[in-house]
């Protein structure tokens, strides 16, 4: 009977060592992500779908790289994770994009952003996050772009409720 006694009290003295701190809630923002939202080049004020939209990181070598849980959709917006360890990324970002038999169709626009980062302390049990302030937004030139202009709305970048970046197509 003494053991059983010792074993809860055991049980009770490490279920009450743990404080508030060690537990990150599951509603703890974390680094935000970068939101696009798109508008009619004809009318500027009416949001406008992409259709089969899709994104791709560009690595400082030129390489693709792909998105955690991108998917091609038709949509009018889209949130994109700056790089943590540089001030500038890359991204490709498709209008109607399809693959068949292994060969990628589409229109893809190259975007760059560059940022300074703000390294921000959440708690013991969170951890850090990183917000950023947006320095310059451009889509590159070509000739079939099917991004016409952009517009930053808004440059720090803290949470992801909030359209950062405007483009016209």
């Amino acid at each position: 009977m003494k053991k059983y006694y010792l074993f809860l009290s055991l049980v009770a003295l490490l279920s009450f060592s743990c404080e508030k701190d060690d537990v990150c809630p599951a509603t703890t923002q974390t680094t935000p992500r970068m939101v696009i939202e798109f508008y009619d080049i004809a009318a500027p004020e009416e949001i406008k779908l992409v259709p089969g939209l899709f994104a791709i990181g560009v690595d400082s070598n030129g390489n693709e790289v792909p998105i955690h849980n991108e998917l091609v959709s038709t949509r009018s917006s889209i949130a994109l994770p700056l790089q943590n360890n540089s001030n500038q990324t890359q991204f490709k970002l498709y209008e109607s994009y399809d693959l068949i038999d292994s060969i990628v169709n589409g229109n893809p626009d190259t975007i760059s952003v560059t940022y300074e980062i703000e390294t921000v302390y959440l708690s013991r049990a969170c951890g850090y996050i990183n917000n950023y302030s947006i320095q310059t937004f451009s889509i590159a030139s070509e000739s079939d772009r099917w991004m016409n202009n952009s517009e930053v709305l808004i440059t720090q970048v803290t949470n992801e409720n909030e359209i950062h970046v405007k483009v016209l197509h």
